[in-house]
């Protein structure tokens, strides 16, 4: 029982410390910010906040773990409705973006910072690289370089999820996702063939 309140606190000042950075990261970019906001803003001491974490760059990749950890359920249930059509789970990622949006805007947003850019890019990349890989597999060709085909894809996507949190989520994460699907699909389905692959 004792261990259960021990990891129940650990866990409460974690979580104060990630809801202070981010909260600090809208209202002033991450740059800014140094561990003594954060401590100041999550009312903990300095050896509370080195017990937890190395530095504020440990803190901010506990928060992108975190995220991962959330986002991990929609993702795997994203390719059930329409799986030739699920170049990415765009319709989750918008979901789920709409759900952390507070979260989401400190990280990708116009005040995110470069490491996250590179973070959610990698995960975008990987699924559609995962994507291609599988139609490869059942035969298809592309017709343009596999590589290119990702980049363009997670670029879209990437591009509008910056865009919608920048503009307050404007449109339904439906809404998105469909207009997101009419502009790619057109362009990803013209390259995909039985011809000979472009390596």
């Amino acid at each position: 029982m004792e261990n259960k309140k021990v990891d129940r606190r650990i866990q409460r000042t974690r979580q104060l410390l990630q809801d202070a950075l981010i909260s600090l990261i809208l209202e002033k970019g991450y740059d800014k910010i140094t561990v003594q906001n954060i401590i100041d803003r999550a009312n903990v001491g300095r050896s509370t906040f080195y017990a937890h974490f190395l530095d504020k760059d440990d803190l901010m990749a506990s928060n992108l773990e975190k995220l991962h950890e959330e986002l991990g359920p929609h993702l795997a249930s994203s390719y059930d409705d329409d799986s030739e059509r699920a170049m990415l789970p765009s319709l989750a990622l918008f979901r789920h973006t709409q759900e952390q949006h507070h979260m989401y805007k400190s990280m990708i947003g116009g005040r995110g910072i470069e490491i996250v850019h590179q973070v959610i890019w990698d995960g975008l990349t990987a699924h559609a690289r995962a994507h291609f890989e599988q139609l490869e597999s059942t035969g298809k060709r592309l017709a343009v370089p596999k590589e290119i085909l990702v980049t363009y894809l997670a670029g879209s996507m990437r591009i509008l999820l910056t865009w919608w949190l920048d503009n307050d989520m404007p449109y339904p994460p439906e809404q998105m996702n469909e207009m997101f699907l009419k502009l790619v699909d057109g362009g990803i389905e013209g390259v995909i063939q039985d011809g000979q692959e472009i390596s």
